[in-house]
């Protein structure tokens, strides 16, 4: 059986879409790791997308001697970048990602707009590509705690929402994520949890080592985290444990490890043969222009709209504010009219549920197609109701008159129907804590009520 090469230690493909966290200081190895994962993941045609605010994935291109080419991977940026990447493309790669499985690093260090447009551009990536992916991909997030930080306040709310979904849900959409943090203590506790397998490089600060601490004490033995805690501040780089723990070793990466100091001043880009990934970058660019074309073309439809309801209103001194005051009189739009604003979110509305109908029906596709495989087509025939509606009117009522936080808790889960959830990934998809003292009293009831049901380790709500 194929697996993945890490060096001392071998993981399955299924590892693909699972969780990871590399944590440790500076200089410990793992973005290196993290590189080296990627290349196993590029061998086997699994498709990788990294989120990259430091700019140093782009060594994936190279080959590890800083000359030849390396892995077939297209890179978003400013600094290295193959595409120039501005504040409004997350949607467009995520998209262009899914149609043509493309190794993609998004660069955001020195892109215009800063922070703000980082933000945007890796909220609606995450967002679109969770409504969207259909095939196993693994999500690589460096300096993990700009988009997870352990306290959320206002603007980074939606990236926090987004990029937490990732890896909350990502695993029943087949999406995998490598959380690369220097602290362990930097990264929310909650999202921190959901992680499957801790990848602990070299550490030295109390802080960390506790944080390290409680993710050992939510997945393994408390005790397992005392063997190896006194050892983390004196690994080598590129020496690591797995929270099993087995020690491990990264292996030498195939690609160029953009190093700061092997760098220096005087490096220069390599020029590389690069047919690999024109044919993406050429359909990419024909897409920004596709989309401008019809932004263009949307600007100038606005603009007659708006000329033509000026002349109306010259015609018969009724001012647009008028006429939507008049409309709200009498329960309509005024005959004619429609405001841009109307306008651009009918069209928003429409791409939206299209992109998220045609997700859906795939999805389903391939889960009756699986049933009918092992059923056969009589007993689907069977099938000719439509009983969810049913048992939606039944828990509506009980949801309703649930306390704030037990109707919280439903409220969350009820938009997932027949996906399981873990404690802590529903506690995080409500906005609660996975520790805290009213969970688990509040799920009792919810079972109590025949509201959600307990599978394993795992919380369901049917219908």
């Amino acid at each position: 059986m194929k697996t993945l090469n890490l060096g001392t230690f071998k993981m399955p493909l299924n590892a693909a879409t699972r969780t990871f966290a590399f944590l440790g200081m500076r200089g410990g190895g793992k973005t290196y790791g993290g590189a080296v994962f990627a290349e196993e993941f590029a061998d086997v045609n699994i498709p990788f997308v990294v989120f990259d605010p430091i700019d140093v994935w782009w060594g994936l291109k190279v080959a590890a001697d800083g000359k030849g080419k390396g892995l077939p991977v297209v890179v978003f940026g400013a600094r290295h970048a193959d595409i120039p990447l501005t504040r409004d493309m997350g949607k467009l790669i995520a998209q262009a990602v899914v149609r043509d499985n493309a190794n993609v690093v998004i660069s955001t260090l020195g892109i215009e707009g800063g922070k703000t447009a980082e933000r945007q551009i890796i909220a609606d990536f995450s967002e679109e590509l969770l409504n969207i992916n259909n095939t196993p991909r693994h999500i690589f997030i460096e300096e993990a705690h700009e988009y997870l930080p352990q306290r959320v306040f206002g603007a980074a709310g939606k990236v926090f929402n987004a990029v937490s979904n990732l890896v909350v849900m990502g695993r029943n959409l087949g999406i995998g994520v490598t959380l690369l943090n220097q602290r362990a203590a930097t990264v929310n506790k909650d999202v921190l949890t959901q992680c499957d397998t801790l990848i602990a490089f070299k550490n030295t600060s109390p802080q960390d080592r506790k944080a390290l601490s409680e993710w050992m004490e939510h997945n393994s033995d408390a005790s397992v985290f005392k063997k190896f805690s006194h050892s983390l501040s004196s690994l080598a780089k590129g020496e690591c444990w797995i929270w099993s723990p087995e020690f491990l070793d990264i292996r030498a990466r195939r690609t160029f490890h953009p190093d700061r100091e092997k760098i220096g001043g005087d490096f220069k880009m390599p020029v590389l043969d690069q047919m690999d990934v024109a044919g993406f970058i050429t359909k990419f660019t024909a897409s920004i222009k596709q989309v401008e074309k019809i932004t263009k073309k949307e600007e100038v439809k606005t603009a007659k709209q708006r000329k033509e309801q000026k002349a109306r209103e010259d015609a018969d001194g009724t001012t647009e504010r008028e006429a939507l005051e008049r409309a709200q009189l009498f329960g309509g739009i005024p005959d004619g009219y429609i405001s841009p604003e109307q306008v651009r979110a009918l069209q928003n509305r429409h791409e939206s549920e299209m992109i998220g109908l045609t997700g859906e029906v795939r999805r389903l596709s391939t889960i009756i197609e699986n049933v009918r495989r092992v059923l056969g087509d009589d007993v689907m025939r069977i099938a000719g109701g439509d009983f969810s509606a049913l048992s939606l009117s039944k828990n509506e009522s009980i949801i309703q008159d649930l306390p704030a936080y037990e109707k919280s808790l439903m409220e969350a889960i009820i938009k997932h129907p027949n996906v399981p959830f873990t404690r802590g990934q529903w506690a995080i998809k409500a906005n609660k804590s996975g520790k805290s003292s009213a969970l688990s009293p509040a799920i009792r009831t919810l079972i109590k009520l025949n509201l959600i049901k307990k599978q394993g380790e795992d919380y369901i709500y049917s219908i």
